[in-house]
């Protein structure tokens, strides 16, 4: 047949069976194509799995034969686990293996083998070859796809496909002069990689995700016209911005492809709000757009156009908001300024509009190139967004306003239409800062909370205190006339840099209750009274919080320094929660000025003058020339120390105070530059080339990495063998955060010690290189039933920072779920057999995409299996903390971990290192836990365990309410000797086969 009839010929028809298979011309897969075939008619019930047709869909829609070349490689990966699986079916149902499928894989060699000679074939035609070959895109994207196919599928591939392959990628090369320099980026993916169903929805590993087309970029900015090469480059650019963002209200990328007619990105699945109006009614999507918007101006990135798809929702109960990583342009600093100090604490920002370029007359500025954009435009496209998604969510119109009305529209009340005006204000420099913004929102989404609390509650009578004195702050569990001089005592006794900032904070906050005392000029007294007992509630619980780099035991200047930005930061934001409170009251004059936050870069000093000279304000509420001073000394005292050279290399002696610097040094440089002026981080560039000079170099510092005083503890969740388990807060996102315990070192006393992991020679450090490289593996990780890692720490006290789960075993979840269902008797038939298979179709897929990446868990559990916050998703989680267990302590001990023996396999408790295959059988364990109810080996000793699996060789006891294919599939995945245990691909393949079966 010519190639070109390959789609006419229809070998999946029910009638195509062996011996007669059908041919195609391509030839791969046609036997095992009718052997499929043939297995489910006489296997009914396993009609449901064995989906060969749709792994091989985006293939077979290939029309081009070269680019079938290409995907040889995972073509035939895709067979030969096939044909496993089909074997693993007939030895789990007990069925007699037939002379057809033992000879499955000779056909397959026959068939490869057979398709060479009909690319040998195109080789040899010139004509034929150039004409497969295509344009100029067509030609790109194939010698990408060529040199991608075989750097990953290499092993896949027999001498006579290599041979062809490599023959083809040269013979382009030549004849299109292109030559692809290094390999694919390490976010790149292959268009057959991503599978689109008949309902237009795509899926990556079997995972549903979002995908957009970067072309949209470039027409935006240029017309429809573009060369493949701009596109090309403008995916790469693109893709290569958003990889590198890490923000729970930043839609995380999976990766991306920046060839063919059409560039791509895929990315975590979320919609455009607009895709979902009933769950668009909270402030949420809009308080986490605002999150998101505010880190990325850290990172000195922003949009030019809010438009509907970049202000994305992961929809679950709730809308969550997220920003599209797609369209982001470089901004420009609010103000460029050094530390030097004139008349006043602060730019007049009036007169210093007039003196810096506007919007797109960046020409002049340093004489360097300086994007066009700035935060402030961002503020006011980002305000107009807020308007019009309200506007659309209230029904009020779908068409969007280029401009804010001069009166305050029905749709917004007086405190969201004040901030959206504020966000939107003529003068660029008038307009209110993200940090304002943040706030602002966060008021509004507890607002709303309130309003529903107050109408679930209507029916019980609340009568608020006639005095602020006898009101009662919830976390101090005290009235205020009590709290407030406890607030006070609680800050004398912090002491550091923030201390003064703190104490100001408190003489706002003793004006406030002092007017409140008496009433005198308050308007609506009781809203202001419940208002001031919250701030006091919040400021209570910020003095008394663990921020986890109070935790650490490091007492580097660097490290104190670094953290009192994130400090003068959240100090700013009670002055505002103030500001607010005497907005509604009337009390204070001063807030009525636009509350723009004071960029760090705003601020100046002079060495000749004296900080106390400046003259105080005499409202105290004036509280940003206070702040600003306050955070002036900070700065001086930072940069006076990073200048001491001598002095600062004789505080960092120490290696691991030195790493610490330099890795905090680095991300305040890059990640957080925007608080701080040029002088400062000029001062922070000189001092990490002075302190690179010591002790080998600086490493850089991980795309993963978090510095500890970025995350607040919150609730003990559990206490392990490895570390302590805490509920926490990372960027406003409830996080669970994992910190290590300090592992000391051990001696060895086998005789064959565990070689070392890194060429340190220390136990300590061969621990924080496993870390390290651990942290990189699970950062790169991008799965729904994967537990996301947002980041990591590897200095000081080393901490993972993970997604959270809902805090409920599995076995309670399906519990949970039985007794939830109309008419089913949980005491009768325990869990439904449906939910249990569910629950581990999901974990199996997670275990599944950590092993095609190489990933080995080795410590699989029942609680090791975790439901996401949607009460939905299940999750594979803490193979993040296994990580001290296969270093060269606890390689050889994890199996002695307690309650972790009976679910390891029998050459993991013997010492040896665990394999993909441990796993199975860690994972048979969990379903037998999981259909049981009890823990494998339940009741019996942990020494009793071992000499069971290891000598005996034998299985835990059958328990009664297991069928026979549940039992079968467990001896199966546990069977002794590792290779004889079937493969992952077969276990998840048939719990989705036999999910519904009874």
């Amino acid at each position: 047949f010519p190639f070109s009839t390959l789609m006419r010929i229809n070998r999946w028809r029910r009638s195509n069976h062996l011996p007669n298979a059908i041919r195609t011309p391509d030839r791969l897969g046609d036997y095992l194509v009718a052997l499929r075939n043939d297995f489910v008619t006489a296997n009914s019930s396993c009609r449901r799995g064995l989906n060969l047709s749709g792994e091989l869909s985006a293939y077979e829609k290939e029309t081009r034969v070269l680019l079938k070349l290409a995907s040889t490689g995972r073509v035939v990966d895709i067979l030969l686990r096939f044909g496993r699986v089909v074997e693993s079916y007939m030895e789990v149902l007990g069925i007699e293996m037939t002379e057809e499928i033992r000879q499955w894989r000779g056909q397959l060699d026959l068939e490869r083998r057979e398709r060479v000679e009909l690319f040998r074939d195109i080789l040899n035609d010139e004509q034929r070859l150039i004409e497969a070959m295509g344009d100029e895109t067509q030609q790109m994207e194939l010698f990408t796809l060529l040199k991608y196919g075989l750097t990953h599928y290499e092993k896949f591939l027999i001498p006579e496909e290599l041979d062809v392959i490599s023959d083809v990628y040269d013979r382009v090369v030549s004849y299109s002069d292109f030559m692809l320099v290094g390999d694919p980026p390490s976010w790149f993916l292959s268009p057959s990689d991503l599978v689109c169903d008949q309902g237009g929805i795509y899926y990556l590993d079997a995972v549903r995700v979002s995908k957009c087309e970067t072309g949209d970029i470039l027409r935006d900015r240029g017309g429809d016209h573009q060369s493949w090469e701009d596109e090309e480059e403008a995916c790469l650019r693109q893709a290569t911005v958003w990889a590198d963002l890490n923000h729970p209200h930043v839609a995380k990328m999976l990766g991306a492809c920046h060839i063919g007619k059409e560039p791509f990105v895929v990315h975590e699945p979320a919609e455009p709000l607009i895709s979902n109006r009933a769950n668009s009614q909270s402030w949420e999507p809009l308080l986490g757009w605002a999150l998101g918007l505010q880190y990325l101006h850290e990172r000195e990135l922003g949009y030019k156009n809010f438009d509907d798809n970049r202000l994305l929702a992961r929809h679950h109960v709730t809308a969550s908001g997220v920003l599209s990583g797609l369209g982001l342009v470089p901004v420009k600093r609010r103000v460029s300024a050094s530390l030097q100090r004139g008349v006043s604490n602060m730019f007049n920002m009036r007169d210093l509009a007039a003196t810096l370029p506007q919007n797109h007359d960046d020409a002049h500025v340093h004489g360097l190139h300086v994007p066009t954009w700035s935060v402030p435009n961002d503020i006011f496209a980002f305000g107009l967004a807020i308007y019009n998604t309200r506007r659309w969510v209230s029904m009020y119109s779908d068409e969007e306003a280029q401009v804010l009305p001069p009166e305050r529209p029905q749709f917004l009340n007086a405190h969201e239409w004040d901030l959206v005006e504020r966000m939107c204000a003529r003068n660029p420099q008038m307009r209110a800062s993200m940090w304002y913004v943040v706030h602002q929102l966060r008021s509004l989404v507890k607002e709303a909370e309130q309003e529903d609390l107050s109408e679930a509650s209507a029916q019980a009578t609340y009568i608020p205190p006639e005095d602020i004195d006898d009101f009662i702050v919830p976390t101090m569990n005290e009235k205020v006339a009590k709290a407030m001089p406890r607030l006070e005592r609680k800050c004398q006794e912090i002491q550091g840099s923030s201390e003064a900032m703190l104490q100001h904070v408190v003489d706002r906050l003793s004006g406030v209750y002092a007017q409140l005392q008496t009433r005198e000029n308050v308007r609506d007294a009781i809203t202001v009274m419940e208002g001031f007992v919250g701030v006091l509630d919040l400021f209570y619980e910020m003095l008394t919080r663990r921020d986890l780099g109070k935790e650490q035991s490091s007492t580097s200047v660097v490290a104190s320094f670094c953290a009192s930005r994130a400090a003068a930061q959240n100090v700013a934001i009670f002055h505002h929660e103030i500001d607010r409170l005497l907005t509604l009251t009337e009390l204070g004059h001063a807030s009525s000025s636009a509350p723009t936050h004071p960029t760090l870069a705003d601020i100046r000093e002079d060495s000749t003058d004296s900080i106390d000279m400046t003259p105080d304000t005499q409202d105290i509420h004036d509280w940003q020339i206070k702040w600003n001073k306050l955070r002036r000394e900070q700065l001086r005292a930072f940069q006076a120390c990073l200048k001491s050279t001598e002095e600062l290399l004789q505080q960092l002696s120490d290696p691991k105070d030195r790493l610490e610097a330099q890795m905090l040094l680095q991300f305040e440089l890059h990640k957080r530059r925007s608080s701080y002026p040029n002088s400062v981080l000029d001062a922070m560039t000189q001092a990490l080339k002075v302190l690179g000079t010591v002790g080998g170099g600086a490493e850089r510092v991980p795309s993963w990495f978090i510095p500890p005083y970025e995350v607040v503890l919150g609730k003990f969740i559990a206490q392990g063998g490895f570390g302590a388990v805490y509920y926490g807060k990372w960027f406003d996102t409830d996080v669970v955060v994992k910190i290590l315990k300090p592992q000391t070192p051990v001696k060895s006393t086998g005789k064959n010690p565990s070689p070392p992991t890194s060429n340190s020679g220390t136990s300590e450090e061969d621990t924080m290189a496993l870390f390290r490289r651990e942290a990189d593996h699970w950062f790169m990780l991008n799965h729904q039933n994967v537990v996301h890692l947002y980041g990591a720490c590897h200095v000081g006290t080393p901490f993972f920072v993970c997604e959270p789960a809902k805090s409920i075993s599995l076995n309670s979840h399906v519990e949970s779920l039985a007794r939830a269902r109309p008419g089913y008797n949980f005491e009768e038939r325990g869990a439904d057999p449906s939910d249990i298979m569910r629950c581990l179709l999901l974990a199996g897929i997670g275990l599944k995409y950590l092993h095609e990446r190489g990933i080995v868990h080795c410590d699989l559990k029942g609680n090791n299996f975790m439901v996401g916050t949607d009460g939905k998703t299940i999750k594979l989680g803490d193979f993040g903390m296994s990580v001290l267990k296969r270093s060269g302590k606890g390689r050889h001990t994890a199996h002695a971990n307690v309650g972790a023996v009976p679910w390891k396999a029998p050459e993991y408790l013997k010492g040896e290192d665990p394999t993909v295959m441990s796993d199975v059988y860690g994972f048979g364990m969990c379903i037998l836990e999981l259909f049981s109810g009890k823990f494998p080996w339940a009741g019996t000793l942990e020494v009793a365990v071992k000499f069971h699996v290891t000598k005996r060789k034998i299985l835990p006891p059958r328990p009664k309410k297991l069928t026979n294919f549940q039992w079968s599939l467990i001896e199966h995945m546990c069977c002794y000797e590792a290779n004889k245990r079937i493969s992952l691909d077969a276990v998840v393949d048939m719990l989705h086969t036999f999910r519904f079966w009874k």
